[in-house]
């Protein structure tokens, strides 16, 4: 504790504080959801220039005619490495406009490059794979998800938009040990390590779950008025309301509303439903 003799500062003076409504801060976002649901066609509509790390994820035939975006393969730790090192050097290029989202697909994806990494060696003395049950001990576990958070805190930080892109979870993980239990869970969210994903969903500024809708539409024929032509209609959606089941979440005022979901939904509609003007019509 600094004594008082010792306090620079005087009792007249006061913190170099902002109001609350001067203060904003970058956007960053989750995306998670079965494959083909939309994710990364969602994240494509997000503020370009974009930075889009496809990690093992080959998913950019669905954003092939998007504009604006520059693709980094990136299919170990190194490559990893390599793009850290470049967002860290030139974030003033970033601040002026050299990218404005960057888009991570996926972090499961991701998540397995660190079990790799860290598994590869003891794995190899067991004959087992990295990942697989009894390969790694609770510290090697703990030692991705270790990894993982500081990696997550980091690309947040960015004066950029980040998209943190990820599969639904399917599988519980037993406190990162990697012991793995097939089964249904009582919450649906990224498919990642329990506790990274605990970080994960606490540092975003929203949380979504992209998943298909499909609908009965029935319409009188134009040609016959007393025949009903049925079709069925496929909607990308994207649920962001809190729910007992998905995880979700949208940092907003308390009085704005949240739709339960967004049909066909893009960066525009999001960033409404953030600022409360959404219209839900």
């Amino acid at each position: 504790m600094v004594k008082k003799s010792q306090s620079k500062v005087e009792d007249d003076d006061e913190l170099p504080t902002k109001a609350v409504g001067d203060v904003s801060y970058f956007k960053s976002f989750v995306l998670y959801g079965r494959s083909g649901t939309g994710k990364t066609t969602l994240a494509s509509s997000f503020p370009g220039p974009m930075l889009y790390a496809n990690i093992r994820d080959n998913g950019t035939d669905s954003i092939a005619d998007v504009p604006n975006i520059r693709v980094f393969e990136l299919e170990d730790l190194d490559d990893l490495e390599e793009m850290r090192m470049w967002l860290r050097r030139n974030r003033k290029k970033i601040r002026a406009g050299k990218y404005k989202t960057l888009i991570l697909d996926t972090m499961s994806q991701l998540q397995e490059l660190y079990v790799e990494e860290v598994g590869k060696k003891k794995a190899k003395k067991k004959d087992k794979k990295p990942g697989e049950w009894g390969s790694m001990t609770k510290q090697d576990w703990g030692e991705v998800a270790s990894e993982m958070k500081a990696l997550i805190i980091e690309l947040r930080n960015l004066p950029m938009n980040v998209v943190f892109i990820a599969q639904d979870r399917t599988f519980n993980f037993d406190d990162d040990s990697g012991s793995i239990d097939e089964q249904l869970v009582p919450e649906i969210g990224p498919r990642l390590m329990p506790s990274v994903a605990s970080v994960l969903n606490a540092a975003v500024t929203m949380i979504g779950c992209t998943f298909i809708r499909r609908r009965i539409i029935k319409k009188k024929s134009k040609e016959k008025p007393f025949k009903t032509i049925t079709k069925e209609k496929i909607e990308f959606c994207l649920r962001l309301a809190p729910s007992p089941v998905f995880t979700t979440k949208v940092r907003k005022p308390k009085d704005f509303e949240v739709p339960e979901f967004i049909v066909d939904p893009t960066y525009d509609d999001i960033i409404s439903v953030i600022e409360g003007n959404y219209d839900n019509g």
